[in-house]
């Protein structure tokens, strides 16, 4: 794993390149250092994760952190700030999170792992559809409605259906991205997905509505409510 650290304070920059290197093996990641946001977008290198100061002289870490997402949406950026009401604008550039300064190593190493749990669920399950072997990324899941013994499972990147049960379709891809939860009898919707509920519905990001039935409701309301409390720390 690659991981860019962009700050330009030398001995900040320094110490959260160790802290890292003690949290996160040699052999598995290369930090690279960076002391200002045009040498991090000067780089050739391609990272898998970046932490990037918000305060800098020159351009700033949100300036650059708009320049890195109009060629990579999806790059998770960590954003580090002594000042916690900034925070809210790096919402508008998908910030995976923000580290307050100085950064303490219980928060730095629990970030840390969650982006390898995130790295893990972008591995693919196979499905049969339509006569061929179709690759579906669990954490690209939007929702599944099942049909009798047929699963269609809808996805970012479009729809498929194969047969199955909706309780199989769940456990094999909870068991890569932990995130699936039934809504209804028939239906099941991914936690990372949805954007609101309302009125016994689900909103998702992309705009699509699901039904939550009475019976889920309530234990539902509750699991969204702990993965937002997990992924947002």
């Amino acid at each position: 794993m690659k991981i860019a650290i962009c700050d330009d304070e030398k001995l900040f920059l320094s110490d959260l390149e160790q802290k890292i290197y003690s949290h996160v093996s040699k052999l598995d990641c290369e930090v690279f250092p960076f002391s200002s946001a045009e040498e991090l977008l000067g780089s050739p290198e391609h990272f898998d994760l970046i932490f990037l100061d918000i305060e800098m002289g020159g351009m700033d870490g949100m300036s650059a952190a708009r320049q890195i997402r109009m060629d990579d949406y999806e790059i998770p950026i960590v954003f580090l700030t002594s000042h916690a009401e900034m925070a809210i604008e790096g919402y508008e550039v998908n910030a995976f999170r923000f580290l307050k300064k100085p950064v303490e190593d219980e928060k730095l190493l629990q970030t840390l792992q969650d982006i390898q749990l995130v790295r893990a669920s972008h591995k693919g399950v196979l499905i049969k559809a339509g006569g061929e072997e179709i690759l579906v990324i669990p954490s690209e899941i939007l929702f599944l409605e099942s049909d009798n013994n047929n699963v269609r499972i809808i996805t970012t990147s479009g729809s498929f259906t194969t047969r199955m049960k909706l309780g199989e379709a769940i456990d094999i891809f909870n068991r890569i991205n932990d995130t699936i939860r039934k809504v209804h009898r028939c239906s099941a919707v991914n936690l990372d997905h949805v954007a609101r509920l309302r009125d016994r519905e689900a909103v998702l990001d992309d705009g699509s509505v699901i039904g939550i039935s009475r019976s889920c409701f309530n234990e539902f309301k509750n699991q969204l409510y702990d993965h937002v409390k997990k992924t947002a720390r």
